[in-house]
C-alpha cells in the first residue's frame, strides 16, 4: 500500500486549524506560547490507561552522547499498571555503548502536574521550561546534567494527533526544549569527565497501542549553525478508511525566533534503502522539501551511521505472538550528516551539521 500526504490545500489548513482551535480550547492552552504545566505529569488523572515518558538527549562537544528518558510505563502496554522505567544511553567518542533500561515498583516513581518534576527511583529530573536539572543514577554511571534553554518552547497546535473518529485514541506531544546548552559531570567506571554541548528535551503521552493506527515514522531533530530543527513524518495504517497517509510536522527557529512551523507543505522522499537488524531497512538518504509563497527549505540528510536498534517485538506472548507472527517492529536511532538550505523572501542561507534522527517501525 503506497501512502499519501496530506494535500497542502485551503480546505485542508481550515479543517485542520478548526481541530487544532477545538483541542487548544477544550485543553485550556495558550496558541501562542507553551506554559510550564505543559511540562508536568498530564497522565495523572488517567494512569491506568496511559503511557507517558520525558525524553532528553546530548550530544557533547568530546563526541559522545547521553540519552535519558523516564516513563511511567512502556508504551507497548497503555492498559497495564504503573511500571516506571529509566532509559539510560551512554555512548563514547570511541563507539563503545552502554544501554541501561532498569525497572522500579510504582512507589518509586512520582511525577508532579503543574510542573517538570519526576522521580524514579534515585532519578530526578526537575525543569521550568528554561532550565532543566537532571540527576541520573543507574548501574554504574552517575550524571548530574543542567540544560539551559535556547530555541523557544514549542508544540505544533494543540499537540494532539487523534486516530479515530472519536477522538480516544490520541498520541500527544510538546518540545519544552528544542534546543539548549549543557553542562554535565560524568563518572563511569570510576572516572569523572566534566562535558559541555548541546541538548534536547520532548514529552509524550498517549492511550493507545501506538502500532494499532501507524506504520512508522520518521523523527529528527539538528542545531545547524545558528538554526534549530525538529521534523517529522509519521504514517498510518489507513486513517479513518483513507489509506495510509503522511502526516508531518516541521519547526524551524534562528537563535529564539521562529522561522516557521507550518507542517502541511513539508514532504520527505527517501532513497538508497539498505538491510538493517531485525529484518527490516533504511534509506541513506532523506531529503525532506518545505516550499509556500514565502521561498524553499531543503533539509538532506546522508551518511546515516546506526547508533540504536531496538527489538520492539521481544515482549510479545501468547496469542499476541501468534496473532502478529509477520510483524518485526524496530526502532532504528541514527547520527547523520544535514545539509540545511534555507531560500525564503526574508532568509537565505545555507549551512552544513550533524542530526540525529529516528526510523520506529511498527510492522
Amino acid at each position: 500500500m503506497s501512502a499519501h500526504s496530506l494535500p497542502d490545500t485551503t480546505e485542508v489548513r481550515t479543517k485542520m486549524a478548526e481541530a487544532q482551535t477545538d483541542a487548544l480550547n477544550s485543553l485550556g492552552l495558550d496558541p501562542t506560547k507553551v506554559a510550564i504545566w505543559e511540562d508536568g505529569y498530564r497522565a495523572a488523572k488517567a494512569a491506568d490507561s496511559t503511557f507517558e515518558w520525558w525524553y532528553f538527549d546530548c550530544q557533547f562537544d568530546d563526541g559522545s552522547t547521553l540519552v535519558v528518558t523516564f516513563s511511567n510505563k512502556p508504551h507497548t502496554h497503555p492498559s497495564g499498571p504503573l511500571q516506571p522505567t529509566l532509559l539510560v544511553i551512554r555512548q563514547l567518542a570511541d563507539g563503545s555503548r552502554v544501554h541501561l533500561e532498569p525497572t522500579f515498583d510504582a512507589d518509586q516513581f512520582s511525577a508532579a502536574t503543574d510542573r517538570c518534576d519526576v522521580r524514579i527511583g534515585p532519578s530526578t529530573v526537575q525543569g521550568d521550561l528554561d532550565v532543566y536539572d537532571l540527576h541520573i543514577e543507574a548501574d554504574g554511571i552517575v550524571a548530574d546534567v543542567r540544560i539551559d534553554r535556547v530555541a523557544p518552547s514549542w508544540r505544533p497546535g494543540a499537540g494532539m494527533s487523534y486516530f479515530d473518529q472519536a477522538k480516544s485514541h490520541y498520541l500527544a506531544w510538546v518540545v519544552p526544549v528544542p534546543y539548549g546548552t549543557v553542562t554535565a559531570t560524568i563518572t563511569e567506571q570510576g572516572s569523572t569527565v566534566e562535558l559541555t554541548g548541546s541538548a534536547y528535551h520532548d514529552h509524550n503521552w498517549g492511550n493507545h497501542l501506538m502500532g494499532s493506527f501507524l506504520d512508522h515514522w520518521y523523527w529528527g531533530r539538528a542545531h545547524v549553525g545558528d538554526y534549530t530543527v525538529v521534523y517529522v513524518q509519521m504514517t498510518t495504517k489507513g486513517l479513518f478508511g483513507l489509506g495510509q497517509i503522511n502526516i508531518p510536522t516541521f519547526f524551524l527557529a534562528k537563535g529564539d525566533t521562529l522561522i516557521t512551523d507550518e507542517l502541511l507543505p513539508l514532504r520527505l522522499e527517501t532513497s538508497g534503502d539498505v538491510p538493517g537488524p531485525g529484518h527490516q531497512t533504511y534509506p541513506t538518504r532523506l531529503v525532506w522539501a518545505w516550499a509556500t509563497e514565502r521561498g524553499t527549505i531543503t533539509m538532506t540528510v546522508t551518511d546515516p551511521k546506526l547508533i540504536e536498534s531496538i527489538d520492539m517485538s521481544k515482549d510479545r506472548h501468547g496469542l499476541q505472538k501468534v496473532l502478529h507472527a509477520a510483524e518485526h517492529p524496530m526502532y532504528y536511532d541514527f547520527n547523520a550528516d544535514m545539509d540545511l538550505d534555507i531560500q525564503l523572501d526574508d532568509l537565505t542561507d545555507r549551512v552544513q551539521g550533524r542530526t540525529l534522527y529516528e526510523k520506529m517501525m511498527f510492522r
